[in-house]
């Protein structure tokens, strides 16, 4: 996943290999945490109002650690709590609050375990990226096409 116009929008440094990439589609991210938090029935929320906050998050070359530096910057404090999963659970447990796509945190949002945070957060992009120097490989593109539908 990335963001902006060219690879490595988001933070990440592209390998030096020339690189093709099509965004296949939008990510959106939640900024969630128990039902319980003081911001959960807040209308809106900005970075600042998370000042003192812990953000779960994975490692630094993960993009949703990316994102929260991009979008929180450094008014949280960052706990290192493993993948989407872990996170996802130490947030609903009251442990922090956690940045992550939509779609991993959803089931909890619908069922209540879990409450979206009224943060404005860009969409990441999911990217498919292949080199451009093998483009020529047989089948190639056809299985670029098929992973783009």
């Amino acid at each position: 996943m990335d963001a902006g116009t060219g690879l490595g929008g988001l933070g990440l440094a592209p390998p030096p290999a020339p690189l093709g990439f099509v965004d296949v589609e939008p990510v959106p991210l939640a900024l969630v945490a128990a039902p319980g938090h003081p911001l959960a029935a807040a209308p809106r929320v900005a970075a600042a109002d998370l000042a003192g906050e812990r953000l779960l998050v994975n490692v630094p070359a993960c993009s949703f650690w990316l994102a929260g530096e991009r979008i929180l910057g450094s008014v949280v404090e960052r706990v290192r709590a493993g993948g989407v999963t872990v996170m996802a659970s130490w947030a609903e447990r009251g442990l922090g609050i956690a940045l992550l796509p939509e779609f991993a945190v959803r089931d909890r949002l619908d069922s209540g375990a879990l409450a979206r945070l009224a943060l404005d957060a860009p969409d990441l992009g999911l990217r498919l990226v292949w080199r451009t120097d093998r483009e020529t490989m047989p089948g190639l593109r056809d299985v670029l096409y098929a992973a783009s539908a």
